[in-house]
């Protein structure tokens, strides 16, 4: 197959940071998805209807073609009011990174504190709001520190309560990495989906880290960590298999060189530029050239409940080589020849 056209596609996952970083990255997105889930974990997190308001504005300011869905952070200070305001003023999902798990959840509620915010659950499950969450537990159940790439699939149990005790609303799992997680989503009642990044499908472990689990490779680095070989198969399974409760999120999240280049590195992934070319290629090996578009444009939208996008996208085979670096932000696959690319 030379090319493909699909409906416009959205991006339901992606980090445009904020300041001179938006200015940067966020092109990359909106001169492919139409529209995209904005996650408001920024150095002062958007927790308020007016911090969503001021930020929906500083992402039209880049780009007032783009079309951003709002979140706002789930923090020790969220309240069912503040959730209810934000809904009116147009926020769709409350998102959910527990406490200190990635960049900038320092303000997150810990797993096992959740159950003192059942109360705003219950205003999101009335409102129709999502709630969207980063599911992993940095700790055992004995309170042991574990290693990153234990931590989606000793989150499930907290996952598995709130999905029970709130039968009406609606969960994404966000950026599965796991087998077991999939399983989890694949088995659990409709009100509940999964986003799917491409890095996840491309990466596993052995890609980030050497045999003692020390980061090697610090651009491949990203939270969930990539995980099993086992697990990455899983992901490319779920994502072109046709069902419906799992769709496309990029958790592309840019940091400059100097920030990947520290000891931790940051964590994130710059893909972007890539994600809907890499897409491509994953599909076509594995026979599912024809379910891309349910992925990137479909199951998404009608999870969220919106509109299908008007207008449409060409990809076409036509080699070309991933340029290193966006200013000083390294791009995902840089350097290597895509086969797909966007007209």
């Amino acid at each position: 197959m030379r090319g493909i056209i699909i409906r416009c596609p959205d991006d339901m996952h992606f980090h445009p940071r904020t300041g001179e970083m938006l200015g940067l990255v966020l092109p990359a997105t909106s001169r492919v998805f139409h529209r995209g889930v904005v996650m408001g974990n920024l150095p002062k997190p958007v927790e308020t209807a007016d911090d969503a308001e001021q930020f929906r504005g500083e992402i039209f300011g880049v780009d007032p073609r783009f079309n951003p869905i709002m979140t706002i952070m789930l923090t020790r200070r969220t309240t069912p009011q503040i959730v209810e305001e934000a809904f009116v003023g147009g926020v769709r999902a409350l998102k959910f990174i527990p406490n200190n798990a990635s960049t900038n959840s320092e303000e997150g509620v810990a797993l096992t504190e959740l159950r003192n915010f059942y109360p705003v659950l219950e205003t999101a499950e009335k409102l129709g709001m999502i709630f969207s969450g980063h599911w992993e537990s940095p700790f055992d159940k004995d309170g042991t520190p574990l290693a990153e790439i234990w931590r989606e699939v000793q989150a499930i149990c907290f996952l598995e309560s709130i999905v029970k005790l709130f039968p009406k609303l609606k969960i994404v799992v966000e950026h599965a990495t796991t087998h077991e997680i999939i399983e989890f989503v694949k088995g659990a009642p409709q009100n509940v989906g999964a986003t799917l990044t491409v890095h996840h499908a491309v990466l596993n472990y052995c890609d980030v880290c050497d045999s003692e689990g020390k980061i090697c490779s610090p651009d491949n680095y990203c939270k969930p960590i990539a995980k099993s070989e086992e697990d990455r198969i899983a992901i490319i399974r779920a994502m072109t298999s046709g069902n419906q409760k799992f769709f496309f999120g990029s958790d592309s999240a840019p940091h400059p060189m100097s920030a990947k280049e520290k000891t931790p590195p940051a964590a994130g992934i710059f893909t972007a530029p890539v994600a809907l070319p890499l897409l491509c290629e994953i599909f076509e090996k594995n026979s599912a050239l024809s379910r891309l578009e349910d992925f990137v444009s479909r199951f998404g939208a009608e999870f969220y409940g919106l509109p299908l996008n008007e207008g449409e996208i060409t990809l076409r085979r036509n080699p070309w080589t991933v340029p290193d670096y966006l200013g000083l932000v390294h791009i995902f696959r840089g350097g290597q020849v895509l086969n797909w690319r966007i007209v």
